[in-house]
């Protein structure tokens, strides 16, 4: 029986000057740190253009959300039914995991869509979204998916 009413919501994700910022400071702190290492220079050499390209990936994947498997936009229908949208498959039914961390500040969906194996992580902070439907998203992530 399910007792939470879900209103439609789309929510269009923007990018994250914040997590911009953050992505940023860690890969310098790591990079700083690793100068401190007993390794040969070669070695932090490889390990810092490691960092720095990973940190690209995810700047790209989470805050510029410009690559083609990007999730650039959620919905959630009336029946609780949840969709994620890439530019280069269109519209995606998907499950919600239960290892979703939701926060007022920072949110992290884990989805699972039946075409792909392994899960696809959303990174939100509240400057990449609407404050009213990231309130309302949290809402249903927290209590909404409980009643289903």
């Amino acid at each position: 029986m399910n007792h939470y009413s879900v209103k439609p919501l789309h929510i269009a994700l923007r990018r994250s000057r914040l997590l911009a910022w953050l992505l940023v400071a860690v890969c310098i702190a790591s990079v700083a740190l690793l100068s401190l290492l007993p390794l040969l220079v070669w070695g932090r050499i490889v390990a810092a253009l490691g960092l720095i390209l990973a940190t690209t990936h995810a700047y790209k994947l989470h805050v510029d959300r410009s690559l083609s498997y990007s999730i650039t936009a959620l919905e959630l229908g009336s029946n609780g039914d949840f969709r994620c949208y890439t530019p280069a498959h269109d519209w995606r039914d998907a499950e919600v995991l239960g290892s979703t961390f939701v926060t007022p500040w920072l949110t992290v969906l884990n989805l699972r869509t039946p075409e792909q194996r392994l899960a696809r992580h959303v990174v939100i902070l509240p400057d990449a979204v609407d404050r009213d439907a990231f309130r309302r998203l949290r809402v249903w992530l927290r209590w909404g998916q409980a009643h289903e």
